[in-house]
Order: structure tokens, then C-alpha cells, then sequence
């Protein structure tokens, strides 16, 4: 998920902080202890582990995948777009607004006051149509995400039932592990041999603020 000009795109990561009593005063709070590391190193050549309980990193996954790449260069290739144009945009309101400057010690006042109004209505209507964008390209990539997660179910299911387990648990809310017992890798090379890139899967908007959205994201 990347910033370009007036377009958001980007991920907020909240990440928990352990409460400590609110009795000791800030300046007296013991140091965190160091913990142990998040998994446990098996040998590289060992084979996939059978167990009850398997892990995955949803974002590993993601990212790493195909799907997730292809996501990734539609955001970066369309947010140059979008960036692009807001530049051409906010260059020719600037032009605007300064003729209008240069015109008003000779127009009349209310003459000038309803230009002035009618480039206020012009101008706020381009920022709401570009806002409209950055809004309709961050939710066909909410929209494209869940339905990779959508479609990686059934075969995270056969990977479940190879390996004997019951559950599979996201990596990260997990203190410690045995790195064997994550399927993330495993299961990207299956994802990307059996999905592909997705490419169609949720069809991209039209991102232009004004046209009605062909296929709004979602809709598959």
C-alpha cells in the first residue's frame, strides 16, 4: 500500500503495547524484557511439519503473491495517473484564480464577486471529484484484497487436510512457534499456481471523478 500528492494509499499497522500499571510512575517503568524470537528455527532441508495447528502471515501472503503483486502495480500505475492529473488540475485553478486577481480593479464588484463565486464552485467541485477517485481506487483495492482471501480459502483447506490440522492460526499473534509449522511459502506457490493473478477477478473503476463506476468494486 504509497503516498503521491492529494491520493492516500496507505496501510495504518496498530500495534499493541503491553499495559503496565498505571500506580508506577512513567519515569519509573521497568525496561520490556527481551523476548524469545517469534519461531523457532528448524533445519532447512526438514519437510513440511504435520500438526494440529498450522500458521500463516495474511500479509506475507498477500504481498508475496501474484495476486498481490499484480494489486500492487495497478495502485502504483494508477496513482501515478491520479497524481498526474491533480498536478495538471491544481496548475490550471492556479492560472485561474490569478487572471482573476489581475481582473479585479477593473471589473465591476458584483461582476467580480460572481466570478470569484463560480471559480469558489469550480474549484471545490475538483477537489470532490478528486477525492471520489483516491476514494473509488482505495476500495477496489480493499475489494480486490478480500476476494484473494475469498479465493485462497478452499486451498488453505487442502492444505489443512495434508497436513492433519485443525486450525491455522495468523503467525502474528502468536509469542512463539516453530517456523515448520508455517504453511505462508507453501501456500503462495499453490495460490499462485491455481490463481493466477486474479487479473478480472473485481473490476477496476473508472477513475475520473465524473463517470458512473463501471463495476464497483465488490461486485464479483
Amino acid at each position: 500500500m504509497r503516498i503521491l500528492g492529494w491520493i492516500g494509499l496507505c496501510a495504518l499497522l496498530a500495534l499493541p503495547g503491553g499495559a503496565i500499571s498505571q500506580q508506577i510512575p512513567e519515569q519509573e517503568q521497568p525496561a520490556a524484557p527481551e523476548l524469545p524470537s517469534r519461531t523457532i528455527q528448524t533445519p532447512a532441508d526438514a519437510k513440511p511439519l504435520t500438526a494440529p495447528i498450522l500458521t500463516v502471515d495474511q500479509d506475507v501472503l498477500f504481498a508475496t503473491s501474484d495476486w498481490g503483486n499484480r494489486t500492487q502495480r495497478v495502485l502504483e500505475q494508477e496513482g501515478s495517473k491520479i497524481e498526474t492529473e491533480n498536478q495538471r488540475l491544481a496548475a490550471q485553478l492556479s492560472a485561474e484564480e490569478a487572471t482573476l486577481t489581475e481582473q479585479r480593479g477593473t471589473l465591476d464588484p458584483a461582476e467580480f464577486r460572481r466570478l470569484a463565486e463560480a471559480f469558489d464552485t469550480r474549484a471545490t467541485e475538483v477537489r470532490r471529484q478528486r477525492a471520489q477517485v483516491v476514494q473509488d481506487l482505495n476500495a477496489w483495492a480493499e475489494a480486490d484484497r478480500a476476494a484473494f482471501y475469498r479465493a485462497a480459502l478452499p486451498l488453505m483447506g487442502e492444505m489443512m487436510q495434508e497436513r492433519n490440522a485443525v486450525a491455522v492460526l495468523d503467525r502474528r499473534t502468536l509469542f512463539v512457534s516453530m517456523d515448520a509449522i508455517d504453511m505462508t511459502q507453501d501456500l503462495v506457490k499453490r495460490l499462485n499456481a491455481e490463481l493466477g493473478d486474479g487479473s478480472g477477478t473485481v473490476p477496476l473503476p473508472v477513475l475520473d471523478g465524473k463517470q458512473p463506476r463501471a463495476g464497483a468494486p465488490g461486485d464479483r
